[in-house]
């Protein structure tokens, strides 16, 4: 009995030094590092603020209306790398003779790399796309000159659009006829031309709402009609049911929206989207950096 109870006083894991350098390298899994340097509470502790961070800086970058918003997309970036300083810090404040605790085997670290990559990471990415922003790839003319094909924007999760804002629509079971299924995708950005309780009409290319002409600068006709001019032209006057919207794309000539579709359920918009995140097109010369971090309106 006094033989076990010498061992484990002693380390029954045995000793080995912390190297800073592997603790550094090893947090390229934030928080892996203060495990391997000793302190995996601490390691947990910092991968639970990193990951809120995260979400209130993107938060924050949606609703500021100003291209230092730019600054938040640091955040996670920079929390990261004081995390792994403070894990070479963490593993060169230990004696050369660390004792091992159970949680320092190679195998267990690889666990917890592969379970935060393919489980929690996953799922916390569903969350905060589900509930929090969403980046969407852009890969069509409908919505231009206000987004561009190519562009990645960033939908607001936790507002819903006005009248005038710009949506992320889910078309789904709007979707009218074969044909038009196979022209359009699951989910599109669309701007949100009339709301519950409002009376529509389309007047050659005109939009009034409630007997009002309403000032779109955004408007754009441009490209070859996707349908019948009696359609894109002219539409209604019809008044918007109860908890539905008409939606239509900036770029007329290209967008399939509720002009022939018809009204949009209010259960098929999936948020406001606010920013343009990042845009390319090598065709044209590369990134497109005047429209990182713009707003949209």
């Amino acid at each position: 009995m006094s033989s076990e109870a010498n061992q484990n006083s002693s380390g029954m894991y045995g000793t080995s030094p912390r190297k800073p350098l592997t603790a550094l390298l090893l947090s390229i899994c934030p928080g892996l590092g203060q495990h391997y340097a000793g302190d995996m509470k601490r390691g947990v502790l910092l991968y639970i603020a990193l990951i809120i961070a995260s979400w209130l800086a993107a938060i924050a970058f949606m609703s500021i209306q100003s291209k230092l918003s730019i600054i938040f997309l640091c955040i996670p970036f920079a929390g990261a790398g004081l995390i792994a300083l403070d894990a070479y810090n963490c593993a060169r404040r230990q004696p050369h003779d660390y004792r091992l605790e159970w949680f320092n085997r190679p195998w267990i670290y690889a666990a917890v790399f592969l379970t935060l990559l393919f489980t929690v990471n996953p799922l916390m990415d569903l969350l905060v796309g589900r509930h929090v922003v969403r980046a969407f790839f852009m890969t069509s003319s409908s919505m231009q000159p206000t987004i561009l094909d190519r562009d990645i924007v960033l939908v607001n999760k936790l507002a819903f659009p006005k009248r005038g804002e710009i949506a992320l629509v889910k078309f789904g079971e709007s979707k009218s006829s074969a044909k038009v299924t196979q022209l359009i995708d699951d989910q599109f950005i669309k701007r949100v031309v009339a709301v519950p309780g409002d009376t529509l009409e389309i007047r050659n290319d005109e939009v009034w709402v409630n007997g009002q002409k309403i000032n779109e600068p955004y408007a754009h006709f441009k490209g070859t009609l996707r349908f019948s001019s009696a359609q894109g032209s002219n539409f209604g006057p019809k008044p918007v049911p109860a908890e539905s919207y008409f939606v239509m794309g900036d770029n007329r000539n290209e967008s399939i929206d509720s002009r022939i579709l018809g009204f949009i359920r209010e259960d098929q918009i999936g948020g406001t989207v606010t920013k343009v995140f990042w845009s390319w097109n090598f065709d044209e010369g590369g990134i497109r950096w005047d429209r990182t971090a713009k707003s949209l309106k």
